[in-house]
């Protein structure tokens, strides 16, 4: 007997921890629902994958509006450090985002120039802005791909324009450059970035 009671108390807390992992798990998919409704509110993007891959790469309602910044970051770190020159340009150019002072947008963009985001993080919202461009008419989506190599341009250009193109730094940014423009102006089905990044 003692036996049978001690199997069904286990069986008891079998099935207790499992409603209660179900519980979290309810819990969990329902907070990642409101992050993905409330990223959807700030920036347009209704696309659940698009937006379960924000969420994967940190993303949320008030950071999401610095997608098309992250480009312009990755180019800024290239030789080890983000100029002077370099974050004047790249906050010039959130302002024009909309990106004001004293948010939180405003610290994130702070935060990344001054300790470099991973190599995944660059690649990953790549292929976030490519799967949001290829969402758009194609009128909106030629604009969008102009700008943002316009901006990427101006970053890169803000140093090296002082100091030559002949650095070490100023060609591989140089190199980034041609890349990105190469990646955003393909032009046909989902690339490869896009498709692995969701």
């Amino acid at each position: 007997m003692p036996h049978a009671v001690g199997h069904i108390a286990t069986v008891e807390e079998y099935f207790h921890q499992q409603d209660a992992e179900l519980i979290e798990e309810m819990r969990r998919r329902a907070a990642a629902d409101e992050r993905h409704r409330q990223m959807a509110e700030a920036c347009g993007i209704t696309d659940s994958k698009t937006l379960e891959a924000l969420d994967r790469l940190g993303y949320d309602e008030t950071t999401v509006t610095l997608l098309e910044l992250v480009p312009l970051v990755q180019l800024a770190w290239i030789g080890g450090s983000v100029s002077q020159p370099e974050q004047d340009r790249l906050l010039a150019i959130a302002g024009r985002h909309g990106v004001s002072p004293n948010t939180r947008a405003r610290q994130q963009l702070m935060a990344w120039m001054d300790q470099c985001p991973s190599e995944a993080f660059f690649q990953g919202t790549l292929g976030v802005i490519q799967a949001v461009f290829e969402s758009l008419p194609s009128d909106q989506r030629i604009a969008r791909r102009s700008a943002l190599i316009r901006d990427c341009t101006g970053v890169a250009t803000a140093s090296c324009e002082l100091f030559g193109w002949t650095s070490r730094a100023c060609a591989a940014k140089q190199k980034l450059l041609g890349e990105i423009e190469q990646h955003f102006h393909a032009e046909g089905p989902v690339s490869r970035a896009s498709a692995n990044a969701i």
